[in-house]
């Protein structure tokens, strides 16, 4: 259990080899590229020409993933909405089975087909060219449908006209117009001195007239003139036949792009049900080629040879070797220990309880590689408070059941489903903390300690020891952290002085309550002064000047306040406890009342709401004790010793999205 340590691997190797040097280094999965010192007389490497081509090909791919995944959503919406009596589309999405939802993950890929689809292209860049069609296609028929809509929108006005626009021509002496007009400017004009032959107003819609006018040619100046001031808008469509006919029109091939996109889609599907394998290596390809890129770049070369730096953990120093003695590559390696704070990436070798606990951890940071690995420590105190928060043995023998169940039958990767192990040791926790509470679904029974519901003085008491021990214990990882960095000065005058003033304190409320323990009362005062007076020392050390040092020794004493709120900060253990308990039990009153209420409908009642009630239960206060948790990880016990800061060790080939990849398609390296 504990932080793995590095070589730092310099490898010199002749240019012809690289690409092989490169590819088994990435298969290996045992060394981190980084940044090669300059070299004299050498120039640094550079790929970007080879990484742009590859970047250009992971943009082809993704579009293609986007591209089905819009496609099914759209068909499964028009699937959704349509009728026997319109059936648009066959397209039927694959029916997957719950179990099998549940155990899905990336699929197993075996180097040689990794190999194989890298190097022939072709069927992906066929595919990918069907599907730049299509897509044109579509957006074309989309732009068509969007015209044709608008078109619709403008001939509505017209639908009470059944003459064929291209018959409103008028001749050489009488001219035809019709067109339309704000309905408010209309009513109010006066048409009694307009030359007009025949105006007529055929209809009204969103307070727009649609008007006939036919009126003299000769007069046309006039009329037109007087018609623009009150807003008229002469139609412009010469279609040969009414605006209802043309809407008809409209309307029907509108149906037919629409098919006919459907058509596309259900074709773009049939392709990823055929291609999506390939895309998906392939992107995981590129993301390889993408990574070797990087690692060229990171690299010092001359015209015949190049140097190249990584990180080895020290356990695969030796396998590393071994692969690249086999290669056949023609090369020089040293592997040489991380020289005095030269940082170096991070690799936690934790046993099958801890390792879950990992995930906590790297949310907040990644440790150190320097300091002592937190894990351990925070997967003892996160496993003992979430029971303590959620405190109801049947909540946890259900939260145990479901978090090993599920990971049981999702036979996850190592290193994968941390959450789903972190719930089921919660679970136990839980059962354990209600068992001695004595929490069934939300009533009491023969607790073995107290019942929070019944004694929370004691629930709070808990509590609050809990926080001062977990409190005290940080301080004293950072007391032998200290030691172990020889800064005993440092240790002794910061957390020793503390540790002496909480024991005094302590000693000297038991000297004032406890019969028999007044002799106590001067040892305490005492020891108390002792670690008052080391504590000022210890905020003065390391500062310059009288200021300096009396700032220091106040301000430490000053971090009491820090303390009391860190300690008060745990009475949420008290509070989540107590809601667990007092939730469940309303669960229950409401579902009996409801019993007692509705003959025969109440039983069903009462079963629904013990069932949502305690589901929702559960998942609430689980939620509250995963965050709440944390956060006393995070703030209140790391604030007392852990730094982090560091970076999870991440070896070139292992950033896959996608798939697997293994040197058998299944067996794990």
């Amino acid at each position: 259990m504990a932080l793995l340590p590095f070589k730092k691997l310099t490898l010199i190797a002749h240019a012809s080899d690289e690409e092989k040097i490169l590819t088994l280094l990435s298969r290996t999965g045992s060394a981190e590229i980084i940044k090669t010192s300059e070299i004299e007389h050498c120039a640094a490497g550079d790929a970007n020409d080879r990484e742009e081509g590859i970047l250009s090909e992971s943009a082809e791919l993704a579009f293609c993933l986007d591209f089905w995944r819009a496609e099914r959503t759209r068909l499964n919406k028009i699937r959704k909405k349509q009728t026997e009596e319109r059936k648009i589309t066959n397209y039927e999405p694959k029916k997957v089975s719950l179990l099998d939802k549940i155990r899905a993950k990336k699929p197993d890929v075996s180097f040689d087909e990794f190999d194989r689809i890298g190097a022939d292209r072709s069927e992906v860049r066929a595919a990918y060219k069907r599907l730049r069609e299509i897509s044109q296609e579509e957006s074309e028929l989309k732009g068509e449908e969007s015209r044709n809509l608008s078109l619709i929108e403008q001939l509505s006005y017209y639908t009470c006209a059944d003459i064929p626009f291209d018959r409103l021509k008028g001749d050489r002496r009488v001219s035809v117009s019709v067109g339309l007009v704000p309905a408010d400017l209309y009513k109010g004009s006066d048409f009694a001195d307009l030359p007009v032959l025949y105006l007529q107003e055929l209809g009204e819609r969103q307070r727009v007239v649609t008007l006939f006018v036919a009126y003299p040619t000769e007069e046309r100046g006039l009329c037109e003139e007087r018609l623009s001031a009150i807003g008229f808008s002469k139609a412009t469509f010469t279609f040969p036949m009414t605006a209802t006919e043309k809407i008809a029109e409209l309307r029907a091939r509108n149906e037919e792009i629409f098919r006919t996109s459907v058509s596309l889609a259900e074709e773009a599907v049939a392709i990823e049900d055929k291609m999506r394998p390939q895309v998906e290596i392939l992107f995981d390809y590129c993301r390889v080629e993408q990574e070797k890129c990087q690692a060229i770049d990171k690299t010092f070369r001359s015209g015949t040879s190049f140097v190249l730096t990584a990180w080895v953990p020290a356990h695969l120093a030796e396998s590393t070797e071994t692969a690249l003695g086999n290669s056949g590559a023609t090369y020089y390696s040293i592997y040489e220990d991380p020289k005095e704070g030269e940082a170096y990436p991070t690799f936690t070798k934790n046993n099958p309880v801890v390792a879950p606990y990992e995930s906590i951890t790297n949310m907040y940071s990644a440790p150190s590689p320097r300091e002592i690995d937190p894990n351990p420590f925070v997967a003892f105190f996160y496993f003992v408070l979430f029971g303590l928060m959620v405190s109801d043995a049947a909540y946890g023998l259900i939260l145990a059941l479901f978090g090993f169940g599920l990971y049981a039958i999702r036979k996850p990767r190592k290193g994968e489903g941390q959450l789903l192990l972190v719930i089921g040791m919660g679970g136990v926790s839980t059962l354990i903390w209600g068992i001695m509470f004595g929490g069934y679904f939300g009533e009491t029974f023969h607790p073995v300690l107290f019942s929070p519901m019944n004694d929370p003085m004691s629930m709070l008491i808990l509590s609050i020891g809990m926080g001062v021990f977990q409190i005290l214990f940080g301080m004293g990882i950072a007391f032998v952290a200290k030691c172990k960095n020889k800064k005993p000065l440092e240790a002794i005058f910061g957390e020793g002085s503390w540790f002496v003033l909480f024991i005094a304190l302590g000693l000297f409320v038991m000297s004032g309550m406890l019969s028999g323990m007044s002799g106590l009362k001067l040892p305490s005062l005492i020891l108390l002064g002792m670690g008052g007076a080391g504590v000022l020392i210890g905020g003065a050390l390391g500062r310059k000047g009288l200021k300096g040092k009396l700032a220091g020794a106040f301000s430490n004493v000053y971090g009491v306040t820090g303390f009391m709120s860190d300690i008060l900060s745990y009475c949420r253990l008290f509070g989540l406890g107590l809601a667990t308990g007092v939730v469940g039990m309303v669960v229950n009153k409401i579902a009996f009342i409801l019993m007692d209420l509705i003959p025969v409908v109440g039983y069903l009642l009462f079963v629904a709401v013990l069932v949502v009630g305690h589901v929702f239960n559960i998942a609430i206060n689980t939620l509250g004790a995963y965050v709440h948790n944390s956060r006393l990880q995070y703030v209140e016990f790391f604030s007392r010793f852990y730094t982090g800061g560091g970076h999870i060790f991440k070896p070139m080939g292992s950033n896959l999205k996608y798939i697997y990849l293994s040197d058998k398609g299944g067996k794990e390296l």
